[in-house]
């Protein structure tokens, strides 16, 4: 590919990427965004765990924003939408430094960006920055470790184990590579040596890593709520297993797809590479869901590390198919390809819309709350009244079981609130006298009106 057509994917890839999230990023709070923001202001607690995860990374994170930004949400947004920026470089950077060309790395990596699920939830979600660090850290960890640099390497893999639980399977996606890398060689001595000497420092972080978590006061799978609680059934894992598959897979096969089609379908021998690379990519995304594939609760954000995998997949077969292409078959696939995505610009924003919606009726409930704060005596107690019809969304879906948090958080803890009904998560919880109400906020179709 030519310099200037390289230059121009890559402008393209940004300018894909910002329209595609960047003018919906940032409209509000909503559900664990306040608990978080809440704990993470006193950093004695980095290394506790006071929303149940033990997440020190993220919760410096939203110490920082809280410090930049206050409670304005487009900061958090903003941080979300650099968190996914930083990805796509670093994941760029890794493939080309397991032989990819520089454009075929970088056409990967915007692919994984602008896939249809899970991104967009972890940057439109604040909360959502965990599966967005979990990715940064841990592909920083492969791309050091594919370099040689094994100490920073370690680094980034408590990083990455700091910031979500799946970090812990770095040990074991890389002492796969690190057998791949060696299986070649003849003698078993020397690839166990070889394997131990590259991995060794990996194995010893997530021993250390465990520890902080154990006395951190975390949940584990025997504390956590039912949601969170291994199950091991099998009719659930194919349900899983599939759904995951769509996840990770959907976008970035098609996109190789069409890149073929509009190459001319060309035909590309199996190189050794292709086979090694492709046995690590699904290495990644096999070992990146084992921590969340038998959780009855299923969740996009799981998708987001394991996909990395599949773009590494997809950058090995397209780098056998480029070298057979002429330079006019390359230039056609290339731009065809942009132009569909750029095409797709409006299903993006519309799939979109669930998030900016929830976000923003949040942040009108919100400002509802501030402006009874500074008018009522502290501690009344706020009832919203959620008319749950088939038009979205509803505070049930803005909060979640955090109206609490945010009421403490956004009221300097003026005020309580009580959603009525209550969330699910909350069924069986006892009532407050919902006689003693100062106010009631009725929310009705994802519009909010006071009363008195």
């Amino acid at each position: 590919m030519s310099r200037p057509l390289g230059r121009l994917l890559a402008f393209a890839g940004l300018v894909l990427i910002l329209s595609a999230y960047g003018c919906d990023a940032g409209h509000g709070f909503v559900k664990d965004d306040f608990g978080w923001i809440l704990s993470s202001r006193d950093l004695s607690n980095l290394l506790n765990a006071p929303t149940g995860f033990f997440r020190p990374v993220v919760s410096f994170s939203f110490a920082l924003d809280h410090a930049l930004f206050g409670l304005r949400p487009f900061g958090y947004g903003l941080t979300n939408l650099g968190l996914l920026l930083s990805c796509t470089a670093l994941i760029t950077g890794m493939l080309t430094a397991m032989g990819a060309r520089r454009e075929v790395a970088l056409a990967s990596a915007m692919v994984w960006a602008l896939n249809f699920q899970g991104i967009n939830m972890a940057v439109l979600w604040i909360s959502g920055r965990t599966a967005l660090l979990l990715t940064l850290w841990s592909v920083a960890c492969a791309w050091t470790w594919t370099r040689g640099a094994r100490l920073a390497s370690a680094g980034f893999a408590a990083l990455a184990m700091l910031s979500k639980e799946e970090g812990f399977v770095l040990p074991a996606v890389l002492t796969l590579w690190a057998f791949i890398d060696q299986a070649r060689m003849k003698d078993d001595a020397r690839i166990w040596s070889g394997i131990w000497r590259r991995t060794w420092l990996l194995w010893v972080v997530a021993v250390l890593c465990l520890v902080l978590r154990m006395q951190s006061g975390a949940l584990t799978p025997a504390t956590a709520p039912p949601f969170y609680r291994y199950r091991f059934d099998l009719e659930m894992l194919a349900s899983n297993t599939l759904s995951y598959l769509d996840r990770v897979g959907t976008t970035p096969v098609l996109a190789l797809l069409l890149f073929w089609m509009l190459a001319g379908a060309p035909r590309a021998p199996v190189s050794s590479r292709l086979r090694s690379e492709s046995l690590k990519g699904l290495a990644w995304v096999v070992l990146g869901f084992l921590p969340t594939i038998l959780l009855p609760v299923r969740s996009s954000l799981y998708a987001v590390m394991p996909s990395v995998g599949v773009a590494m997949i997809v950058a090995a077969v397209a780098d056998d198919v480029v070298p057979g292409l002429r330079a006019a078959a390359l230039k056609r696939s290339t731009i065809g390809l942009t132009l569909v995505f750029a095409l797709l610009l409006p299903v993006y924003r519309l799939r979109n819309e669930r998030y900016v919606r929830e976000a923003e009726l949040s942040a009108s409930i919100v400002a509802e709350l501030a402006d009874l704060a500074a008018s009522r005596p502290a501690g009344g107690l706020v009832v919203v009244r959620d008319i749950r019809t088939s038009e979205r969304p509803t505070a049930e879906q803005a909060f979640g079981p955090g109206a609490d948090s945010a009421a403490a958080l956004m009221t300097g803890g003026r005020l309580r609130v009580w959603i009525d009904p209550p969330p699910s998560e909350l069924a069986g919880t006892p009532a407050p006298d919902l006689s003693q109400a100062i106010a009631v906020v009725t929310v009705e179709g994802g519009r909010v009106r006071r009363t008195p």
